[in-house]
């Protein structure tokens, strides 16, 4: 990748580009590939937020009052609280916080995560 010429990166971007553009048709073939693939997306979602960021957080201050630090609670749950999952149609329009899109077991979901800015 180092000693790449641009012919080289634009053959790689080419294929890049391909495979990305069969994924997405197996996607479309598959049957109930969109209840699955939002079933899964939704799970993900609720699982980082609520299980596994804040179990992240435990850890950390846990080792961090082991080692003798001063631990950061407030900071780190200032940030999980930052965090904002945006749910959007399968073409990536958002949506309101607490609305879910029209047939989205049939057209698809997807995810947003944003940061808040300070």
């Amino acid at each position: 990748m180092a000693g790449e010429n641009a012919g080289e990166k634009r053959q790689r971007a080419k294929r890049e580009e391909k495979a990305r553009i069969k994924v997405a048709e197996v996607w479309d073939t598959v049957l109930f590939a969109q209840v699955i693939r939002g079933s899964l997306l939704l799970t993900q979602s609720i699982f980082r937020k609520y299980i596994i960021l804040p179990s992240l957080i435990i850890v950390k201050n846990i080792g961090r009052m082991l080692l003798f630090q001063s631990p950061e609670w407030s900071e780190d749950l200032k940030d999980l609280n930052r965090e904002m999952h945006i749910k959007c149609t399968y073409n990536g329009v958002q949506l309101s916080e607490g609305e879910f899109p029209q047939n989205w077991l049939r057209d698809g979901i997807q995810i947003k995560i944003h940061f808040l800015s300070v």
